[in-house]
Order: structure tokens, then C-alpha cells, then sequence
């Protein structure tokens, strides 16, 4: 048994390459080879590109397995790597997308749509195989299934569909990316349940996910889904510097 292989991971992956030089995919899935095969895992199933648009209408067809990471070089034709990450999160919540560039300029608007890391180009090999340890586990953790008690239904919802849960009165409101639960498990439930990832408690009414963090204050944090529809959460004035280091961890280990 491999010591080193990541906790969890999943057994069936799918991942896309797409850059406009070919050598570059190649280059990547051998690497990626190695790196299953020396963690004893199942190999994934690969799809290279050269245009962003093409990998775009095939994603659409029906029956495509859908893909669980992307690596996108920025400068392509048609579509920068940018705008194609963008529209595969908007269609996989999940995905973890890896920026492929020589160049930092794009940087910021790499980290509009959270993606997962930043890669310069020649790839090194090394902190290749980190950050796929890395996008493994988050894997792992935003996908696993989170059960929601409502006093009429069950509802299952992956973690990271969930934007936060909000304790009013004597009741608990989940806010998930379909709509809003009231559930009846109480908030020491749910910091529980809760405590993996990226999720934060900055307030006793309050556990937020901060890959939907908008901005924040010293009193209040926004929270924005998909779509634009913004969730306010109060901060505690006593956890305003704890919840920055906390934000400012997980933005880094998303860079």
C-alpha cells in the first residue's frame, strides 16, 4: 500500500487538457501517468484539446462524461483559457481548473472564478504532483454527499453546493445553490458536519463557504452564488482577524 496516496480520493476521474501546442498535453498526461501510477490509483480517463471552442461543443453532446479537472493554457484562439474556465465551472460546479501561462498578467483574472491553481510554464514536475495531491482531496471533500432534514423531505446536496447555513431564531436555514432548506438539525450539527474545507463560522448565526465570499468588512461578509444572488452574514468584531487569516489561507492554497 502506498503511504502517499491521497485520503479519499476519487476512483474515477476525468481530465481535460487544452492548449494550442500540442506538446504541452502530451507533455502532461505522461507526467500525470506517472503520478496514478506511483499513488496506485486508477488511471483517468484523458481528453486533449487544441481549441477551447471544440472541447466546449463536445462537453455539450450528450453522454460526455463530465470532467472533474481541467488544465487550460490562457493564449488560445477563439477562447482564452480564461473564458473557457470560466464557462466550465459555470457548468461544474467541481471542476478544478489548473492556468497554464509563462506569463502572471493574468493572474487576477485567473482568480475571478476561483480557479484551483496557477501553473507556470515548463511545468515542474514536482509541483505538479503536490497540487494534484492537493485537487484529489478537495475533490474528495466537495463532492461528498451532505444529507439535509427538512420537518416535510431529505434532501441530499454535495458540500460545496452549499453557500451557508444561517441560524434564525429557532430555526437553521441551509442556503444551497437550488434554493434555501430549513433544516432541522441544529447549528452544532452543522459546524460539525461542516468542519472540512472552506468552510468558516464567523459569527454564532453563521457558517459560511468561502469559495462564495464576495467581499467583507469588519462587521459583515457577502457571499455571492451563481448568478449574482448575494447572501449577507454577520462577522464577529472578536473573529474579523482570524476570518482574514483564514480567507487569506485558502485564497493561497487556491493560487
Amino acid at each position: 500500500m502506498n503511504d502517499n496516496k491521497p485520503e479519499n480520493a476519487p476512483l474515477s476521474l476525468k481530465i481535460l487538457f487544452c492548449d494550442d501546442d500540442p506538446a504541452v498535453p502530451a507533455q502532461l498526461e505522461m507526467s500525470l501517468r506517472e503520478y496514478f501510477n506511483v499513488k496506485e490509483l486508477p488511471q483517468p480517463e484523458y481528453a486533449s484539446y487544441t481549441s477551447p471552442k471544440a472541447m466546449l461543443e463536445e462537453l455539450c453532446r450528450p453522454g460526455v462524461p463530465h470532467p472533474d479537472i481541467a488544465f487550460l493554457d490562457v493564449e488560445m484562439p477563439e477562447i482564452s483559457g480564461i473564458d473557457a474556465g470560466a464557462r466550465l465551472q459555470a457548468q461544474y460546479p467541481y471542476i478544478k481548473i489548473f492556468i497554464l501561462t509563462s506569463h502572471a498578467d493574468y493572474l487576477d483574472d485567473a482568480m475571478r472564478f476561483h480557479v484551483f491553481r496557477y501553473l507556470s510554464k515548463p511545468l515542474e514536475k514536482a509541483r505538479l504532483f503536490r497540487n494534484m495531491d492537493d485537487a484529489l482531496y478537495q475533490l474528495s471533500v466537495d463532492t461528498r454527499p451532505v444529507l439535509i432534514e427538512t420537518s416535510s423531505k431529505s434532501v441530499t446536496r454535495s458540500a460545496q453546493e452549499i453557500i451557508m447555513a444561517e441560524a434564525q431564531r429557532r430555526r437553521v436555514v441551509i442556503h444551497a445553490l437550488d434554493g434555501s432548506y430549513e433544516s432541522t438539525q441544529g447549528m452544532r450539527y452543522w459546524e460539525s458536519l461542516l468542519d472540512i474545507g472552506s468552510f468558516y463560522r464567523p459569527h454564532r448565526s453563521y457558517i459560511i463557504n468561502m469559495k462564495y465570499v464576495r467581499s467583507f468588512s469588519s462587521t459583515l461578509i457577502t457571499l455571492e452564488a451563481p448568478g449574482g444572488i448575494q447572501y449577507p452574514a454577520y462577522l464577529a468584531r472578536r473573529r474579523c482577524q482570524e476570518f482574514k487569516n483564514a480567507y487569506m489561507l485558502y485564497v493561497e492554497a487556491t493560487r
